[in-house]
């Protein structure tokens, strides 16, 4: 048998004080109404605060991973301009090395034609034309 709750009937679920049909809450002024509320209320505060430190967890780590791509995209820049200037100087070597003549514009091609590498290759291309020093 359910537990009685002051002001309702558990057979017929009516008011007892008014004969009108109702749910089974506790009446608002009773000593159980107070403490289911205190209850509910101190799970919704509960609730929120993890929603609120949840949501800012994940604020925290998109800023993080922005600033982590940010710097992994510079870094990107920094390893193609590298790779370009390494390319320029192995096109210059191999072609100095082997007697094969490689200009300014058959180099650019090649090596996809960024105005830092053109500048670079142009320099490299003009070194390795000159006639070598003679040291004696």
């Amino acid at each position: 048998m359910a537990p009685k709750i002051e002001g309702i009937d558990n057979e017929s679920g009516e008011d007892s004080s008014n004969g009108s049909s109702t749910s089974r809450r506790p009446i608002k002024s009773t000593e159980e109404y107070r403490k289911r509320r205190e209850r509910n209320n101190q799970a919704v505060k509960k609730s929120r605060m993890k929603t609120k430190m949840k949501t800012q967890q994940m604020v925290e780590k998109v800023t993080q991973l922005k600033n982590e791509n940010e710097e992994l995209e510079e870094n990107i820049k920094i390893l193609n301009k590298e790779l370009d200037m390494l390319k320029s100087i192995f096109v210059a070597h191999a072609g100095n090395a082997h007697g094969v003549q490689v200009n300014d514009a058959e180099l650019s091609r090649m090596l996809g034609g960024s105005p830092e590498v053109d500048e670079g290759a142009s320099l490299l291309m003009s070194l390795s034309q000159a006639p070598p020093h003679n040291l004696a």
